[in-house]
């Protein structure tokens, strides 16, 4: 995390930069802006403290500097930024005011980040999903009822949600919205099971997983699973045995049933090696919906599939090694097909000359290639062929890196997915290529 302040001082010819950066060696760092020397001499100050405490008083007291000498704190935010426009618009209160709750979070008793908190109330700084964030950390450390914890980091998780589908910013300080958005996940999870709900802790600390996945949280995942859902065990199991070599998993792995589940991993006695993970089955509307989306009716073995198993996991478990391959929810079909035509070609011209390839080609259309699939960790995915037609309901496998290439074509979707788990059973090198095992 890179906390950036920006400073303008007409005319401009030495406007800077001060940077905060939290760690285990927090350092204040600070930068020449529109600099026009030596590269590596842009920066008047880099000092490391030995806690965070120092560096926010360091960092506070630079900016403070820095004001008295006449420069005027911007609207910028990013750090990576390194030319100010000649007459910046400067930064409101309420922003400054989010600045310094985010400091005070760092270094801070929860008694002062409350007193800030409070000094924002009424500003338009508790309508942002970072003043929601910071309120519900706030209620969780006063004990307050569980549910009003949730619900607040629900109303952050919300409000970043809605604001990011109107295309309409907010403001976060320097932090990525990945990583405050990763941040309310977690806290609305642990919030969910205090409030006695686990069903929903588990399907946030899921999600959180697919878009965001971690160490921490994927523990957590499994950790949920042993203590509420004991007919899930084994898929705590799963991550145990795949990561448990980076720490972290020792009270999952002195459960009763561990060492047997290890040993059988480890002999290959699940000689099928696979199974299917809970998933979220679709609705009729939910697949008219994306019919509607797309403009075409999708194979019915495939509609079939998405009614009894919807948005789940193929698990791939094998003596020495594991993998995923995740199907998505049909809500997501759009926007897989807008990302995969994105980076095939980058512009029009580019995607009439991929079309009239793949046409000639493979027989197939291009902008009816959708993604259902992909292997977890891996640019690579399961395409569907909707174009209605001879070729209707193909299925082929893709990789990033032959992006203008089809490979293990199939005559529907069931005969693709049938040669996929036919091919892990038979320990195929083929099919296992496709999840890099």
């Amino acid at each position: 995390m890179h906390l950036a302040k920006f400073f303008h001082r007409a005319p401009g010819d030495d406007d800077r930069e001060l940077m905060l950066i939290p760690g285990s060696e927090p350092m204040v760092i600070g930068v020449h802006m529109n600099w026009k020397g030596d590269p590596d001499a842009d920066e008047f100050l880099r000092k490391t403290f030995s806690g965070i405490a120092d560096a926010a008083a360091a960092f506070r007291r630079h900016v403070a500097d820095l004001v008295a000498a006449g420069y005027v704190e911007t609207v910028h935010t990013k750090y990576t930024l390194r030319d100010l426009p000649p007459d910046p618009p400067a930064k409101p209160e309420w922003q400054k005011g989010l600045d310094e709750l985010m400091i005070l979070a760092l270094a801070a008793p929860m008694a002062e980040q409350a007193a800030q908190i409070e000094a924002l109330r009424g500003t338009p700084a508790e309508h942002e999903p970072l003043y929601l964030w910071h309120a519900a950390r706030r209620s969780r450390s006063a004990g307050l009822d569980a549910a009003e914890t949730a619900r607040l980091a629900e109303q952050a998780r919300d409000t970043l949600l809605a604001r990011r589908a109107a295309g309409k910013q907010h403001y976060a300080w320097s932090i990525y919205e990945g990583d405050l958005e990763g941040r309310i996940l977690e806290l609305l999870s642990d919030a969910q099971l205090e409030a006695g709900n686990p069903d929903a802790a588990l399907k946030t600390i899921e999600h959180l997983c697919k878009i965001a996945p971690s160490q921490d949280r994927i523990i957590k995942r499994a950790e949920l699973l042993c203590g509420y859902f004991p007919e899930r065990q084994e898929e705590a199991f799963d991550d145990a045995y795949q990561w448990s070599r980076f720490g972290g998993y020792e009270e999952i792995m002195a459960l009763p049933g561990y060492a047997e589940y290890e040993a059988r991993r480890k002999a290959g006695t699940s000689r099928k090696g696979w199974r299917w993970r809970q998933g979220t089955p679709a609705s009729e509307a939910d697949i008219n919906a994306v019919e509607q989306a797309l403009g075409v009716r999708l194979p019915d073995d495939y509609r079939k599939f998405l009614l009894k198993r919807g948005e789940t996991e193929l698990l791939v478990r094998l003596p020495e090694s594991s993998s995923e391959l995740r199907f998505y929810a049909p809500e997501a079909l759009t926007k897989q097909l807008h990302n995969l035509l994105g980076f095939i070609a980058y512009s029009d011209d580019e995607v009439e000359e991929a079309c009239t390839y793949f046409r000639k080609e493979y027989g197939v259309s291009l902008k009816h290639l959708v993604p259902i699939a992909e292997p977890s960790q891996l640019s690579r995915c399961l395409l569907l062929h909707v174009e209605p037609g001879e070729r209707f309901g193909q299925c082929f496998q893709w990789d990033h890196d032959g992006a203008w290439e089809l490979e293990q074509q199939q005559p529907s979707f069931d005969v693709a997915l049938k040669a996929l788990t036919d091919g892990i059973a038979r320990r195929d090198a083929t099919q296992l290529a496709f999840f890099d095992l």
